[in-house]
């Protein structure tokens, strides 16, 4: 027999290391956009404002789905 471990079932989940970048990018990104908007005034400052708030609402929906799920693997 060998030493060496068989994986018999594939990993379907991105690393933790994977989405905590996911998220430490979208912070940033968010951070920015929030300062972007509070720097400049006018039209394409309220276009970027509409803009970054649908972007959180959708990862906000994403990451609720990613916990809903996570919380469900973790009941069995």
């Amino acid at each position: 027999m060998s030493t060496a471990a068989q994986v018999t079932t594939p990993i379907t989940e991105p690393s933790s290391r994977t989405r905590s970048r996911f998220i430490g990018a979208y912070y940033l990104f968010t951070i920015l956009a929030g300062a972007f908007v509070l720097l400049f005034h006018g039209r394409l400052a309220f276009a970027a404002d509409l803009f970054v708030g649908l972007i959180y609402l959708v990862v906000t929906a994403f990451l609720y789905g990613s916990s809903a799920t996570a919380n469900k693997s973790k009941d069995r």
